[in-house]
């Protein structure tokens, strides 16, 4: 049966592959900072950035369009809902508006999608000690397990929605009206399956003494690396400049 790719690592070689995973984190939440904070350039530059580092990485949104069928209704609620707020305040600001949330937001999954596609988990615990280390009274090994954790358990719960559908079209479950029994034959497994695949990943972080503080992976910081992140950091520092003071 055919898993699906979206939200799972890619294995590459490309530069994004290879880059200190620091920078990606890094980048990654600055470019989410700028969405925020600025307007449809910092939108549109982000928007080709992000093109260019899909193609450099290999990764290819038709890959996965089934699973981003999600996400574009997701947008299209955020859409929806933001032009009817802002419609009080007229017409063109509501489509604006309604524009601005939906571009914003898949830019925003794109960045995740993309992160997730050439970062391994087995770094991500690392990155996040490291960032989380420095600051007083927050739970740095805590939180960096939590994070690593999540992206091992999202797609193996989209694997399992993946798995139970395909066996529900086979069974014959698809053609059933009510929505009750389609909710039940959906949850029920995907709930079994996932405990059994959470119990399986605690006895093998048990059985290999697992400590959150204690990290597996080290960093070497070369000048590659730095080149890269300045490279991919200067547009958007170069648009926050040109933002704040003109």
């Amino acid at each position: 049966m055919a898993e699906i790719a979206i939200l799972h690592y890619q294995p590459g070689n490309s530069a994004l592959h290879r880059v200190d995973p620091r920078f990606k984190l890094l980048l990654m939440i600055g470019y989410i900072g700028v969405l925020f904070s600025g307007g449809w350039l910092h939108w549109g530059t982000i928007t080709i950035l992000m093109l260019w580092a899909s193609i450099g990485s290999g990764l290819r949104p038709a890959a996965f369009r089934r699973e981003l069928k999600v996400f574009a209704v997701l947008a299209l609620v955020i859409g929806i809902s933001n032009f009817f707020t802002e419609l009080s305040a007229g017409r063109q600001a509501a489509i604006y508006s309604a524009g601005a949330a939906t571009w914003r937001f898949l830019l925003i999954v794109w960045l995740g999608i993309l992160f997730t596609a050439v970062t391994d988990p087995t770094e991500l615990h690392a990155v996040i000690f490291w960032l989380l280390k420095p600051v007083p009274g927050v739970p740095a090994g805590r939180l960096a397990s939590h994070a690593a954790l999540s992206l091992v358990i999202i797609p193996l719960l989209l694997d399992g929605v993946h798995e139970i559908r395909e066996a529900r079209k086979a069974r014959g479950i698809e053609l059933q009206r009510s929505p009750v029994v389609k909710l039940k034959s959906l949850m029920n497994p995907l709930m079994e399956k996932l405990l059994l695949q959470m119990e399986e990943l605690a006895l093998a972080l048990e059985s290999r003494n697992f400590d959150e503080t204690v990290l597996h992976t080290s960093f070497e910081l070369s000048r590659k690396d730095i080149l890269f992140f300045v490279l991919w950091a200067l547009p958007i520092m170069v648009l926050e400049i040109v933002h704040i003071y003109f």
